[in-house]
């Protein structure tokens, strides 16, 4: 094995060969856009439902409701208007939301929300 100072860092790699695309008459990409290819951000609900349910046995069900509805989700569906790539996530998102909560925990919280949240979460969440 080669001493580290030797190797290449991934990183550094990826950077030159950035530069040789971009000598060959393309434009080049900007760090944003390469990190953008390989993590897809409209997934990461997968992770956020994942960290409620931690939360929920932390913290309690409010706690992890005001995390992932409050907070994820709304921002998730603010998103997913403007990007086709996190509307075609958002029935995933929902249903996943629906598997950590149950109807009781989720209409309860909808309930508590002032008049103008509350009308878009009921529309987002299709409860009456």
């Amino acid at each position: 094995m080669p001493p580290k100072s030797s190797r290449v860092d991934p990183s550094r790699r990826r950077l030159l060969n950035a530069s040789a695309v971009a000598d060959c008459g393309r434009l080049p990409t900007t760090c944003l856009e390469r990190y953008s290819l390989r993590v897809q951000f409209e997934k990461v609900w997968v992770e956020q439902c994942r960290a409620t349910k931690g939360i929920k046995r932390r913290f309690g069900a409010k706690s992890a409701l005001d995390y992932l509805i409050g907070e994820k989700l709304i921002t998730f569906a603010a998103a997913a208007e403007d990007h086709p790539e996190f509307a075609r996530e958002l029935p995933r998102f929902l249903a996943a939301v629906w598997r950590v909560f149950n109807e009781y925990e989720i209409a309860g919280y909808v309930a508590t929300r002032r008049p103008a949240a509350k009308r878009g979460l009921q529309k987002l969440l299709y409860i009456r």
